[in-house]
């Protein structure tokens, strides 16, 4: 039986696997401890991962896994395909589900999770010690050096920052990245202004809504008419939580268009790709490339 936190041989042992198997042997992870005499990594309590992602165990692991195939499939596309030696990043990592699907493909040393969250990486260590989690501030700069990372990725977290803080991260996402690297994340689509509006409606017909988030979505973008001009003019849309406020004053619901991203940051980023295609990402799917 190997020793965590020295995770080497849970990357030896599953490396050879395909995704497929990979994700099963997570999902059979939240049961089991040990798998085929690998140690593996532990999970959060579910009332904490439910209170990050809104769901738990195998639903959140199913999550996970879905941004996970389309960030390989995106690198390879990109000609950037993921090796053992890449060092990539999570940012926004919460207890480091993201991270835990990287393991068989780069190496432990290799990965690193930045949030502002004290507990949530307390959790992240304690679950997973082998990788590199780093606490930040709200906003930049980190403490890591320029040009250190090949991949950065963020799964619903510029689905939340508001525009002043969403630009200065993207910005040191460009001194963190060697030339070429990528950054691959996910924001609101269009779409989720009507998915306010039926939050909105649902409450008014006196139907109680399934989940906290839903009554921070219906109250957020009223005025639907504005809302959807200013996406069509390529403005980052951002409302602030009313009834369960953050604690941070940066954090709420954002929908950042394509239009957007190539005006305000193509001077940093060519854009690989802006997907909207809930049958394949819940949120709309960024693929941006520095440019050197």
């Amino acid at each position: 039986m190997s020793s965590y936190p020295d995770a080497s041989d849970l990357y030896e042992r599953f490396r050879q696997c395909s995704d497929e198997t990979w994700l099963q042997i997570l999902v059979a992870s939240l049961q089991l401890p040990e798998i085929e005499g690998v140690r593996m990594p532990l999970f959060p309590d579910p009332v904490v991962q439910s209170e990050i992602h809104g769901h738990s165990g195998e639903v959140s692991l199913h999550e996970a896994f879905t941004f996970y195939r389309e960030i390989k499939s995106y690198c390879c596309y990109a000609g950037r395909p993921l090796n053992s030696e890449m060092k990539l990043l999570d940012f926004g990592c919460g207890w480091g589900r993201i991270l835990r699907f990287f393991m068989k493909d780069i190496r432990p040393e290799n990965l690193f999770g930045f949030d502002s969250t004290s507990r949530f990486l307390m959790e992240a260590r304690r679950c997973n010690p082998a990788l590199g989690f780093m606490q930040t501030g709200v906003a930049p700069p980190s403490m890591v050096s320029a040009g250190f990372f090949d991949l950065i990725v963020s799964f619903s977290v510029f689905s939340h920052l508001d525009e002043f803080i969403a630009g200065l991260w993207i910005a040191e996402f460009h001194r963190l990245l060697r030339p070429g690297g990528l950054v691959i994340i996910t924001t609101q689509s269009r779409r989720f202004i009507d998915f306010c509006a039926e939050q909105r409606l649902r409450r008014a017909s006196g139907i109680r809504l399934d989940h906290a988030w839903h009554e921070v979505c219906a109250d957020s973008f009223t005025d639907e008419a504005r809302a959807h001009a200013r996406y069509d003019a390529g403005r980052f849309l951002h409302a602030t939580p009313v009834r369960r406020p953050h604690p941070g004053a940066h954090y709420g619901e954002a929908i950042i268009p394509r239009a957007y991203i190539v005006q305000k940051w193509g001077h940093l980023f060519r854009i690989i790709e802006f997907l909207d295609d809930p049958t394949r990402v819940p949120q709309v799917l960024v693929v941006l490339q520095k440019v050197a």
